[in-house]
């Protein structure tokens, strides 16, 4: 991924912990320099996860929600499940909601969380701890992130080429909401007032498209797949792709290596920022573990 040649490469401060297979929480990649965003490791879950791809917190109850594939990201085979995890990175309950396929982008809403699942959007009621509901996405090959806005709309990206779409739940119809020729391959997904940031892999560009009239533009050049994508208080957009590296971008475009653990084969997922604590959440796939992370202006 080629980043903006004014980016600093920081990286993690921790404590040394016995985890041989965690490069990012092991090594401090380089001293970060006098004002620049850099990374303090917070905790580390054993690796107890089969397959974590995403994470999404839950601010009303105060716990982190995980969707673990659980098989291949395409299968259909009904192990898929999610988990639930303290702010301060205790397992509460591995196998909370099961029976899915292969979850996983989500989004907390009106004590409800939706779930993306292949070619579905599973509803999971949070005080029933369970799926209530399943729509089906017409078309669909790989859904993947999902956001919703102030108003209940849920927004899914199908990442798959051959049908590069962003669908829309709204009054229980789920439907094609955006198909364009600059949304390719979409991946990760975050409200920003009234846009929709788009995680655009298939030219590695952050995307902005109007709530309203659906107009698309290009918020900046990323440089490689985007996965996860959120947007913090001060109005940077943290990312992630999926090798391994975790990047702030701040308004204006200058891009900030956050972390890159590609060399230890660790991967980056579909992270959580929970902004009341200024801490990124990371899903390391394959590693099966979750880290957090505390980010330092």
């Amino acid at each position: 991924m080629k980043y903006n040649p004014l980016a600093a490469v920081v990286g993690i401060m921790c404590k040394p912990v016995l985890i041989p297979m965690l490069a990012l929480v092991l090594i401090t990649l380089a001293a970060p320099p006098s004002g620049a965003f850099h990374l303090v490791k917070k905790w580390a879950t054993e690796p107890v996860f089969s397959i974590p791809e995403s994470v999404c917190w839950d601010f009303d109850r105060e716990i982190l929600y995980i969707s673990n594939i659980a098989g291949s990201p395409g299968e259909k085979n009904g192990e898929g499940f999610i988990s639930r995890v303290s702010i301060d990175g205790e397992v509460k309950k591995l196998k909370w909601v099961t029976g899915l396929n292969a979850p996983k982008g989500m989004a907390v809403y009106g004590g409800r969380i939706y779930v993306s699942d292949i070619d579905e959007l599973a509803v999971i009621d949070i005080r029933m701890d369970k799926v209530v509901e399943r729509h089906a996405a017409g078309g669909a090959v790989f859904l993947n992130d999902v956001a919703v806005d102030g108003k209940g709309n849920v927004y899914i990206t199908d990442s798959s080429r051959d049908n590069s779409a962003i669908y829309r739940f709204s009054d229980g119809t789920l439907e094609v909401w955006l198909r364009h020729k600059d949304i390719q391959s979409p991946n990760g997904l975050c409200i920003d007032g009234g846009r929709l940031i788009v995680g655009n892999s298939g030219d590695a560009t952050l995307k902005a498209v109007d709530l309203e009239d659906r107009s698309v533009t290009t918020v900046v050049n990323v440089g490689s797949p985007i996965d996860g994508v959120k947007i913090d208080s001060k109005g940077n957009y943290i990312v992630t792709d999926w090798k391994g590296r975790t990047a702030l971008i701040e308004p204006d475009g200058g891009i900030y290596i956050l972390l890159d653990t590609r060399s230890g084969g660790v991967n980056a997922a579909d992270i959580e920022l929970v902004n009341e604590y200024d801490m990124i959440v990371i899903p390391t796939f394959s590693d099966n573990r979750v880290v957090a992370t505390k980010l330092i202006y």
